[in-house]
């Protein structure tokens, strides 16, 4: 797909999505062929995001707007928001477990708007996603819609380690050798250490060539790190160290990832150690 035809159709998403706001248009072909796969995520019973159409919704910083989106195959999801007061909103697009899509969060503040905010996003494969619009502060009404485009040929596989529910086991004192390269689609590295005690774990990452980063995660709440790193020790731009609580027969989440997408291959050591 040439890059001509990519802003084509995504320019497409967002002009009827804007036509959907401002003049309350509705298109349901848009909707077709669109629809949860297998039902909606266990233990979840959110409405599915409007496409075509507007909805208002309500958000605050203790309980998110939240929709379901199913898609059949890959393909282009545009998401815009308007909020009705001061809030500054975002929005992330998740894969079923709350993991953010890669570009999959904006907060840009349109035109110095605090509460208007608009996303297209690829979709890499059939499933389940999830939409959420917060807000750190305060809370806000405000009206949603989505586009979506089916595109199969955006179709990627699976990164074996790129997702929390594959991460690799990082078992303290045992360092694993390892490598990312967002050259060529592999974006990061997930790790799980799981204490016996209870204490203090840290996760130490050392590249003598290229940037990395590295941030931590509680189980299942994968929208928001814990604790991020990007302090390059010694001087170092791959060398990286994160310090976390833990309770004892509790997992964590590292993401190890490029600080830059397109830096290509780095090779890497990470290790682990609980006090």
């Amino acid at each position: 797909m040439t890059g001509k035809v990519r802003f084509a159709l995504v320019a497409t998403c967002v002009f009827v999505l804007f036509a959907a706001l401002f003049l309350g248009s509705s298109d349901p072909a848009l909707a077709e062929g669109v629809s949860l796969v297998g039902g909606s995520p266990a233990g979840q019973d959110l409405p599915a995001l409007p496409l075509g159409q507007v909805a208002s919704a309500q958000t605050s910083s203790e309980a998110p707007a939240a929709f379901l989106f199913g898609a059949k195959t890959a393909g282009f999801l545009t998401v815009v928001v308007r909020g009705n007061g001061e809030a500054d909103l975002r929005i992330i697009i998740t894969d079923e477990v709350g993991f953010p899509l890669p570009g999959g969060t904006v907060d840009v503040d349109t035109n110095g708007d605090l509460s208007a905010e608009q996303l297209t996003v690829v979709v890499p494969r059939a499933g389940n996603y999830q939409v959420y619009v917060d807000t750190m502060y305060d809370s806000s009404s405000l009206n949603i819609g989505g586009t979506w485009i089916p595109y199969p040929d955006l179709a990627t596989e699976p990164d074996p380690d790129g997702h929390p529910n594959s991460a690799t086991a990082l078992v303290p004192g045992t360092p694993i050798e390892s490598s990312v390269d967002g050259a060529a689609g592999d974006l990061m590295d997930w790790y799980a250490v799981t204490s016996d005690i209870g204490g203090m774990v840290t996760v130490i990452v050392e590249a003598p060539e290229g940037d990395l980063a590295l941030e931590v995660y509680k189980e299942d709440e994968y929208r928001q790190y814990l604790d991020a790193s990007d302090q390059d020790m010694q001087g170092v731009p791959g060398n990286e160290s994160l310090t976390s609580p833990i309770e004892a027969g509790q997992t964590l989440y590292f993401k190890v990832f490029p600080l830059f997408e397109g830096e290509g291959l780095i090779a890497y050591k990470v290790r682990a150690g609980v006090m």
